[in-house]
């Protein structure tokens, strides 16, 4: 994805600072943030970053930062000052998805690698407790280096839903003790069922109604999200033109989608934005972008304002409704902070 984009970094990361100190609130009604261009500034310089891929929150308040360099995978800020309190690395060079989990016991972190074909379960410190290598059992694939996991979703209960994203766009599902079940999405079943290539980038599960839990697929360079249930079957689809869903995160009733860039892939130098959406998947705000607008029910073409983000990659909130943006190919502005002001 990098050899798209690296060429045009520097032009964008410089646009990108000078408009992050506008006092413009960004977004639209219940939902609109303050850029912090000053937050976690300092602790950034100390390290070495590469790319920025996902964030999350954990209970003491702690801000987890994936990256993709080898050296510092993950580093861990205090999330109100922005203070660098660790950093480590799992020695993951294609570090993608990053999901932290709470189990019964401890808090733990579900990380992928595109470039290893593999994803591994860490404590918080960095300490390996399990790896899944490439589903061979599955049938599906003739060597390791076909499969490029992008996404991991663990059910309460345990179960595991891994995304070949940069595969060849399977679902595996996995029982709680690690066993592979089956495999959905690709080229298996007929239709809908099916997932198209450079598809199921990332995602996340609804449980806020457990008779139907469903499992949210973001889409990504197919500018929508499908809805699927625990077991693999197509239930509907939402389009989001002009935009490049990269991730689901719900949030109470409401989600969160990270979009790359504009209309990716046909323009690979588009910034980005986020959208804010309720229950029906319905946008309520863009932030760094217009306030979207439908016609008759269906949602027109979105476009970035140009100037808040640079491919913002993941994205989460902390319990007071702030935002964090972890951006790909922003080496001015891998990690953002957006604070709630209404």
């Amino acid at each position: 994805m990098s050899q798209y984009i690296l060429c045009y970094a520097a032009f964008f990361s410089l646009f990108n600072l000078s408009v992050r100190a506008d006092p413009t609130p960004l977004g639209q009604g219940s939902y609109q943030y303050q850029s912090l261009p000053d937050w976690g500034k300092e602790a950034l310089s100390q390290v070495q970053v590469k790319n920025g891929h996902a964030v999350a929150i954990d209970s003491q308040n702690r801000l987890f930062f994936l990256t993709d360099a080898p050296q510092n995978n993950i580093l861990i800020l205090d999330a109100k000052s922005g203070t660098l309190i660790q950093h480590w690395t799992a020695r993951m060079p294609g570090a993608h998805g990053m999901s932290l989990i709470k189990e019964e016991k401890q808090e733990v972190l579900y990380i992928t690698d595109t470039v290893l074909h593999e994803v591994r379960k860490l404590t918080l410190d960095g300490k390996e407790l399990s790896r899944f290598s490439w589903p061979k059992e599955s049938g599906l694939y003739s060597k390791a280096e076909d499969y490029r996991p992008s996404k991991i979703l663990v059910h309460p209960d345990g179960r595991l839903w891994i995304f070949d994203g940069y595969g060849k766009d399977y679902i595996h599902a996995y029982a709680a003790n690690g066993r592979w079940l089956k495999s959905w999405g690709g080229n298996l079943g007929i239709g809908e069922n099916q997932l198209r290539h450079w598809g199921p980038h990332g995602g996340g599960l609804d449980l806020r109604d457990a008779a139907q839990s469903r499992i949210v697929i973001a889409m990504s360079d197919q500018q929508e999200i499908k809805i699927f249930t625990l077991d693999g079957h197509f239930t509907t689809k939402v389009p989001f033109p002009g935009g490049n869903p990269r991730d689901f995160i719900p949030i109470g009733n409401h989600g969160l989608i990270p979009h790359l860039g504009d209309s990716w892939p046909q323009d690979k130098n588009a910034a980005g934005f986020i959208s804010i959406v309720d229950q029906d998947f319905k946008v309520l705000s863009n932030i760094g972008a217009p306030a979207a607008i439908y016609k008759d029910g269906i949602l027109q073409p979105m476009q970035s304002d140009g100037k808040t983000f640079i491919h913002p990659h993941g994205v989460c909130t902390d319990s007071e409704g702030n935002l964090f943006v972890a951006q790909f190919a922003s080496p001015s502005a891998p990690l953002l902070k957006l604070e709630r002001v209404k």
